[in-house]
């Protein structure tokens, strides 16, 4: 039998939770402790929100209190397609503190910077896998889901703990 916190998807269970920041609350769905989601906002399409005895709401803590490195090794399985998670993978490499352009990040994987900017789009797993370190080329905070604001929050808070 699930718990109120745990929706049957398949032979998975997804458990939902979230955490308080101070740029607003981090709703996060999870596979076993591999992160599904990350999000701003509620996770509706995973279904009732609940609590969880998760690790990675701890860790989530840990990095908005400063210890940027506590999420570096989360598990995160985000779907999508190769491409994106190429995308996915290479933004888990950015330094918490730098930032990368979408044209670096295009050069790097051989594609276009618009297909990075897609990909980056549709990060599933916010934070985590820090799209908010891709900025334009002239050095714009473009193109963030949960708004410019929590964009330079971020950077300015990964910078003063990197």
């Amino acid at each position: 039998m699930l718990r109120s916190d745990e929706v049957e998807r398949g032979p998975f269970q997804i458990r939902i939770d979230r955490v308080e920041t101070p740029i607003g609350t981090l709703h996060f769905a999870a596979r076993g402790e591999a992160l599904s989601a990350a999000a701003f906002v509620p996770l509706a399409r995973f279904g009732a929100a609940g609590r969880s005895p998760l690790t990675a709401a701890d860790r989530l803590r840990a990095y908005f209190e400063g210890d940027l490195g506590a999420i570096d090794d989360l598990a995160v399985d985000p779907g999508g397609t190769d491409f994106q998670r190429a995308v996915w993978a290479l933004l888990r490499k950015i330094p918490a503190g730098e930032t990368r352009s979408y044209g670096e990040l295009a050069a790097q994987l051989g594609s276009g910077a618009r297909a990075v900017g897609t990909a980056n789009a549709r990060n599933p797993v916010g934070v985590v896998i820090p799209c908010h370190r891709v900025i334009a080329a002239g050095g714009a905070l473009s193109g963030y889901a949960w708004g410019p604001d929590r964009k330079q929050w971020l950077l300015d808070h990964e910078r003063k703990f990197a």
